[in-house]
């Protein structure tokens, strides 16, 4: 049996802590599986036990904590993984230390954003840590290159495994009634739609302009956003500014996220970088015509006007124009999400992503094994 430990700053509910969460399901049947969460163990810790993983909680509160080395080497040590596979930037180079100093057999790293906010520093750091490991996962193409590009890093390095998910927790079930009762949200409009964290890579000011110009074309509309993050309270400010606070409604809880996404007549993504989002695919998966800025991995997903809607533009003006499309054109956005549905189903299913990183744990150990003969 395999044992694979994964480093991440906490089990908080965010894209890549759910990815790890199925990853975690697929794997556990044939593998001894452990999390080790540096700064806290975070609301998904107790699922992830439930799927028969082992949860750490190292209590690191810096991600420049130096303790975090000397913790991390002996988890380690006391439990003897196979791999230890790192998410997400801070601590890379401490696990990636740690591992190869207690003789870890295989140590990999993952990419999961265009991290154009990286300095100087933390590229030095992150090259240190490229020196440790045997490969790095990305969850696009644009990231990788990215990446390889910014980190000046060796491309045979690099593995792309695209994010999965289970298409069918994304089919609503419940009443479009009674959830516009609920959230009072008007009957007889549509309803533009953004789930997205509140960070400044979203642009929800970006949203706002665009409802802002779409409400002045048509009254038959009504947005809806979905999320948490340090922006909420900006972005309410910016719509009672604006006078604009009765056209939109905000849900910050995700329980009910399925029925949301069938709320919804157009899925709007308006990022400024993106790697592969989750928010895009699950969109797709629910059958909705989605809006999505060309930037990152998004072109991997959306093919423009077979799959979905791409704005290569940041003008909130072109952003309406393909949301009025859409709704102006219901048979040809109905065909549109059919086939943005089967495209997730046939390439991005959990199956798929857990067997890619099988082969890809199998194909490193066996490597490693190959060169201590």
């Amino acid at each position: 049996m395999i044992r694979i430990c994964y480093v991440i700053p906490s089990l908080d509910i965010g894209g890549t802590e759910r990815q790890l969460l199925y990853l975690l399901q697929g794997l556990a049947r044939d593998c001894e599986l452990t999390v080790v969460c540096t700064n806290h163990a975070g609301t998904l810790a107790g699922e992830a036990r439930r799927e028969g993983a082992r949860v750490l909680d190292l209590g690191v509160r810096g991600g420049w904590d130096p303790s975090a080395w000397w913790k991390l080497r002996r988890v380690f040590e006391a439990h003897r993984p196979d791999i230890v596979h790192s998410f997400l930037f801070g601590f890379d180079l401490y696990a990636n230390l740690a591992a190869r100093q207690t003789g870890v057999p295989v140590v990999i790293s993952s990419r999961r954003q265009i991290a154009a906010w990286k300095k100087r520093r933390h590229l030095f750091i992150q090259r240190r840590a490229n020196q440790l490991v045997d490969c790095v996962v990305a969850n696009s193409r644009a990231v990788a290159d990215f990446a390889i590009e910014q980190e000046r890093a060796d491309r045979n390095l690099f593995r792309v495994i695209p994010n999965g998910i289970e298409p069918d927790r994304f089919i609503g079930s419940a009443s479009p009634d009674m959830l516009r009762l609920r959230y009072n949200i008007p009957f007889h409009r549509h309803v533009v739609g953004i789930v997205a964290n509140f960070s400044p890579v979203k642009d929800h000011d970006l949203f706002v302009r665009m409802a802002e110009e779409l409400s002045r074309r048509r009254a038959d509309v009504h947005f809806l956003m979905v999320g948490i993050g340090p922006l909420v309270k900006s972005v309410e400010r910016t719509l009672r500014f604006r006078g604009v606070s009765d056209c939109f409604t905000r849900v910050a809880s995700i329980d009910e996220i399925a029925d949301l996404y069938a709320l919804m007549d157009v899925s709007v993504l308006c990022s400024k970088s993106e790697g592969f989002p989750n928010a895009v695919i699950e969109s797709m998966a629910a059958s909705r015509p989605v809006v999505a800025a060309a930037v990152g991995g998004i072109p991997e997903l959306i093919a423009d006007g077979d799959t979905g809607r791409l704005v290569a533009s940041r003008d909130p003006g072109a952003f309406a124009d393909a949301v009025e499309w859409v709704l102006d054109n219901p048979k040809e956005s109905r065909a549109m999400a059919a086939r943005g549905a089967a495209f997730v189903r046939k390439q991005l299913g959990v199956g798929r992503m857990v067997g890619s990183y099988r082969a890809l744990y199998t194909e490193c150990l066996a490597k490693r094994h190959g060169k201590d003969r």
